[in-house]
């Protein structure tokens, strides 16, 4: 009997330790019967997340409370498209399983959603988007039934008088915000850091 060399196939969820990787992860088990793989890329010299200004041992303790995998990618920051795609397409070749699906966060910005879509259809693989135009008052009232707490944990400079890191995110916080600033930060406004809560 010929043994098959096939890898096994797995969806690989790109997890930033934030609100909506974390909401894209639970609407996707909703819907799958597998668990997805988690993948974090990092700040090699700062061993930080960026823009979500978390250190990656937090987000590796994120995943040990979840129970999932989770893969960590050390980049060089600031990385052009073109070093972050090569170092991705080199991580991946290593996994010890063929990729099905990657799946993202994203809210409802069409230009990053149209460039993961052409950039990883290059590379073979197609893309998904669990929590895509997503009613935010549905998101909250998600959030508002898991047991986690959400924390700023980065700012965009020019919003740093309305909104500071530490500060608890939630529903009451979100709508407090001037209307300038996307209720879930959607345009890179704040960052996020999930907590699990004891």
């Amino acid at each position: 009997m010929a043994v098959s060399n096939q890898k096994p196939k797995r969806d690989i969820l790109f997890w930033s330790g934030g609100k909506d990787s974390f909401l894209a992860l639970r609407y996707y088990r909703d819907k799958s019967k597998e668990d997805p793989v988690l993948l974090t890329t990092y700040d090699d010299e700062s061993e930080h997340v960026p823009l979500q200004n978390i250190p990656i041992r937090r987000v590796q303790n994120q995943a040990m409370k979840l129970g999932l995998i989770l893969y960590t990618v050390p980049l060089s920051y600031p990385s052009s498209n073109e070093q972050y795609l090569k170092t991705l397409s080199k991580s991946f070749e290593q996994l010890p399983f063929s990729i099905h699906h990657l799946i993202f966060g994203d809210l409802h910005l069409e230009d990053i959603r149209k460039w993961r879509e052409e950039q990883f259809s290059e590379m073979g693989y197609k893309c998904r988007f669990p929590i895509w135009k997503k009613p935010y008052e549905e998101l909250f009232d998600r959030l508002e039934e898991e047991n986690v707490s959400i924390k700023v944990s980065g700012v965009m400079s020019e919003y740093d008088g309305y909104i500071k890191p530490g500060d608890l995110f939630t529903r009451e916080y979100a709508h407090s915000l001037p209307k300038q600033i996307d209720r879930m930060g959607e345009k890179g406004e704040f960052h996020t850091e999930v907590i699990f809560d004891v």
